[in-house]
């Protein structure tokens, strides 16, 4: 155990025997936190905020120590659970700048050859991620995808948490998924490890972020996730184009791969983890595909498809578009090129394809944010 892990265990006993009794409710229960607004009953290390102030118990005000005790909610075992805030929407930088993991750390997986057929294989692209939202009267509800890059950081598109309902609050991510119908996915003998749930502490959303025309630009948003994750076969970062090399690279006529579970802010197609390989375009040919409908494409978004029956229906809203391999050394590793931002509504049209933000367009955002 290191000291830090240790100072943070020596405090949680000490506010155990600090909090009073109150109204006992349970793990993922609705609740209302001191200062009256509404948040989730959870185990005192997934709440941000608060295992940040116990993190800094010298400094702790009455105030501080009054909101702790207050927060209490319950017990779940011998855990204390406390109502944490939902998430919080910032309009700058994260609080605590990091580092991006390297290749090798991020962009591999247990099988780096694509198959065919449209289900995945149960441990591919462990950078997959779905986003769940609380709904209002205990209701909850799985509707956008998003993709690890980081142990502590999801990134989307903006229209996951701007084109949503206003009373939905997005809430946390599902890691590790694979079927969405088991409590622990298997494929014969082969099983996982169980999903892992992180709460989103707070995100930012692209300050340009806009829609027209029924199109989103600008649409890519970055959840910080509440605690640390623990990566693993079936949980892992995805690279992203990082070097000059990378984000310069001429993609049209390459191949790309676009996974996920066919989700959307109001639809769902599957239950298995789905795959396709699909055919970078030019933005010219893509804005010619969607003149009739008066749509312009513009250089910070890539599309990709065309073809009948394929499409990013194939994986999710603010799910990765991908490829193998950065061109610049033999060792191979998955990088992000694309976020899944839009299409037609009848995805899979003959000629006409998905849209993606272009991530080689908004690393320098991603870096100003987090790093």
């Amino acid at each position: 155990m290191s000291p830090h892990t240790g100072r943070f265990v020596l405090v949680l006993v000490c506010v155990i025997g600090a909090i009073g009794s109150s109204v006992a409710l349970n793990l993922q229960d609705t609740c209302q936190t001191p200062d009256g607004n509404e948040g989730t009953c959870v185990m005192i290390r997934s709440c941000h905020s608060i295992r940040k102030l116990l993190l800094m118990k010298e400094k702790m005000t009455p105030a501080d120590h009054e909101l702790v005790r207050n927060s209490n909610c319950g017990k779940k075992d011998r855990s204390v659970l406390v109502c944490c805030p939902l998430v919080r929407k910032l309009t700058g930088r994260f609080d605590t700048p990091v580092e991006l993991p390297p290749p090798g750390e991020c962009g591999k997986m247990q099988s780096d050859r694509i198959v065919g057929g449209e289900t995945t294989s149960i441990d591919a692209y462990p950078w997959l991620t779905r986003i769940q939202y609380y709904k209002g009267n205990n209701r909850y509800g799985f509707h956008c995808g998003g993709v690890l890059i980081h142990n502590q950081y999801v990134l989307t598109a903006a229209h996951c948490i701007e084109g949503v309902p206003s009373s939905w609050i997005v809430y946390q991510v599902r890691l590790g998924e694979f079927d969405t119908t088991t409590e622990i996915d298997c494929v014969q003998e082969d099983c996982a490890d169980p999903v892992r749930d992180a709460l989103i502490s707070a995100y930012v959303v692209h300050p340009e972020y806009y829609k027209q025309n029924g199109a989103d630009y600008n649409d890519i948003a970055l959840l910080q996730l509440s605690e640390s994750i623990e990566f693993t076969d079936f949980i892992r970062p995805i690279c992203l184009p990082v070097a000059a090399e990378s984000r310069e690279a001429n993609l049209t006529g390459k191949y790309a791969t676009v996974a996920g579970w066919g989700q959307t802010e109001n639809s769902s197609s599957s239950t298995k983890k789905l795959h396709l390989r699909v055919p970078i375009l030019d933005n010219e040919a893509c804005s010619d595909a969607f003149s009739s409908i008066r749509l312009e494409i513009i250089s910070t978004q890539l599309c990709a498809g065309g073809e009948k029956g394929k499409d990013s229906c194939r994986g999710d809203s603010g799910g990765p578009l991908m490829r193998y391999g950065d061109g610049r050394s033999t060792a191979k590793h998955w990088y992000l090129v694309g976020v899944v931002s839009f299409g037609l509504e009848q995805c899979g049209t003959d000629g006409v394809p998905g849209v993606y933000t272009r991530m080689s367009e908004y690393m320098d955002w991603v870096l100003e944010t987090m790093v």
